[in-house]
């Protein structure tokens, strides 16, 4: 395992990823669209997916104009499709340079013993056997030509924190890590760089319009409105953060966390100085309420 370190990143401008065939999953917006913008910029060819057409076909006209770029229907629950994305790349394009497993799924905020068993399926099917298919198609091609890198997205949990109140989730992003950390021994030597990227808080739809169970959720969620502005940053910023690691790590494993133990504290020095010059505020959030889940026993 390779502990968490800060990395010498290379200067911006240059595009050192030019011909490089990468996959996004769940890379209709948020994060994964901001990745893939951030590869289209540093050169590569970028094929996205999702699970809507029409948002793929939205997506892909945004990105046109930075470069080469494929949009392909996936549900990365179904490993028979994840398979197909794969395929379908590499009979078009001849190979997968780099694969990220992006798409993911929050669920609702609040008590783990109020959040309908459903949802904990949606979470659990996406964020970790989606994962889960996405290593092994990748890997599939990636191990045979010995070289490519695959890079697992960490969240909240990751690092065996309580992540209430969005604990299912963090509990699936325990998962992805001992995952990650345990592939990356297994295919050791092989030629495959593996990289665990944790981003942090990021103003994404998936907090900016969260759900929240019951009256519990919305007493966890009381403060929201400054932790968003406390700690929450652009995804624009974390997939540059990405691309550029990408571009200097030469490491077979490596794990990159965003946060940094003094990140709350400089957030608290930036608060307060906007606060003196008037010049920040809170980001816009709406929170949408559920009834708790009650088993029939």
């Amino acid at each position: 395992m390779t502990a968490s370190r800060q990395i010498a990143l290379p200067a911006r401008g240059a595009k050192p990823m030019k011909g490089q065939i990468a996959v996004i999953t769940g890379s209709t917006r948020g994060l994964g669209f901001a990745i893939a913008q951030a590869l289209l910029q540093a050169g590569a060819t970028v094929v996205i997916s999702g699970r809507s057409a029409t948002a793929l076909r939205t997506a892909r006209r945004s990105l046109e104009p930075h470069g080469v770029v494929r949009a392909l229907r996936c549900d990365v629950r179904q490993e028979r499709q994840v398979y197909a994305l794969a395929r379908r790349v590499v009979n078009q394009f001849g190979r997968i340079d780099l694969w990220i497993n992006n798409a993911g799924h929050s669920g609702a905020s609040g008590r783990i013993l109020e959040t309908p068993p459903a949802q904990a399926q949606e979470i659990f099917l996406t964020n970790d056997l989606g994962t889960l298919y996405g290593a092994r198609a990748a890997l599939h091609f990636m191990q045979a030509r010995r070289q490519g890198t695959l890079v697992n997205l960490y969240g909240a949990g990751s690092f065996l924190r309580p992540a209430t109140p969005t604990a299912l989730y963090g509990a699936s992003k325990a998962w992805v890590t001992s995952f990650t950390r345990s592939l990356a021994k297994e295919v050791a030597g092989s030629g495959v760089h593996i990289i665990g990227f944790s981003p942090g808080m990021l103003l994404t739809e998936m907090l900016t319009s969260p759900r929240v169970i019951g009256q519990a959720g919305r007493d966890m969620l009381k403060n929201y409105g400054f932790v968003l502005r406390l700690l929450g940053r652009s995804p624009e910023r974390a997939a540059e953060r990405l691309v550029r690691l990408l571009q200097s790590n030469r490491r077979s494993f490596i794990e990159y966390r965003l946060f940094k133990p003094w990140t709350p504290l400089q957030a608290l020095l930036r608060i307060g100085w906007e606060n003196l010059t008037r010049t920040g505020k809170t980001p816009r959030f709406s929170l949408r309420h559920q009834a708790p889940y009650k088993p029939r026993i």
